[in-house]
């Protein structure tokens, strides 16, 4: 068989031999409600064995062979799960086959997904008003110092610096500084946040210790070479220019 026959036989069989559908809020919290990578693993096969309807009375075994574990490991983790409340194995009282007897219940999964959920969208929704709060804020300020109203572009600036996790008083003190070296351009207030980041300066307190340490390092080098004159430029025109 040509290679490229082989190959395109193989991706057919691979994408159309079936598919499993997992929520997406499961694959990326369940560590969250502390289930193991193995743990999970064995969740999404029980789901494609239910979607598949076969008998339940072979399913141990079929599982166990495909996550290469024995009937006791397989045991031992639905019983993880069980003592949890993340999983339970009701009898089917409808069914009489006895290949059919009992199915799984994701209740209590759906319960701790519901109750996670909840509380990462109050969170979020918390995040959002405080940052809005800090945004107007902001604004106030950054229109006071500026003495005119700030364009859309400027507003949106603030927000990203915000979202970005700088802080109210880090953002005012760029600012004042921007005002006092008498450039009050949006990119070089960006300049002096990024570097205090790449510093790891977080307060206002930090920026100006390590100012201190920055004019420390300059009054030594001017000792070393008395002909040099400072030039009175900020250690910031240079990332700005």
């Amino acid at each position: 068989m040509p290679a490229n026959n082989f190959y395109e036989g193989f991706t057919q069989a691979l994408f159309f031999s079936g598919s499993v559908s997992v929520p997406c809020f499961l694959l990326n919290n369940y560590h969250k409600l502390g289930i193991s990578d193995r743990e999970m693993m064995l969740l999404i096969h029980i789901i494609h064995e239910a979607s598949e309807n076969r008998d339940n009375i072979d399913l141990p075994k079929r599982i166990s062979t495909k996550m290469g574990l024995s009937l006791l490991e397989l045991n031992a983790l639905i019983e993880g799960l069980q003592d949890r409340g993340l999983l339970t194995i009701n009898p089917d009282a409808k069914n009489k086959d006895p290949q059919h007897d009992f199915y799984f219940d994701f209740s209590g999964l759906l319960d701790q997904l519901i109750e996670l959920w909840g509380i990462e969208r109050f969170r979020q929704i918390d995040r959002i008003e405080n940052t809005e709060e800090k945004d107007n804020k902001l604004t106030s300020v950054f229109e006071e110092e500026l003495g005119r109203p700030l364009t859309a572009f400027e507003c949106e600036h603030i927000e990203k610096w915000l979202l970005a996790s700088y802080s109210e008083e880090l953002i005012i003190e760029a600012l004042r500084r921007g005002v006092s070296a008498g450039i009050r351009n949006f990119r070089y207030l960006d300049s002096i946040l990024r570097e205090w980041e790449k510093k790891g300066i977080r307060t206002k307190a930090e920026a100006e210790a390590e100012d201190q340490h920055f004019q420390a390092r300059q009054a030594k080098r001017m000792e070393r070479s008395p002909k040099n004159k400072p030039s009175g430029k900020s250690k910031y025109d240079d990332i700005y220019l």
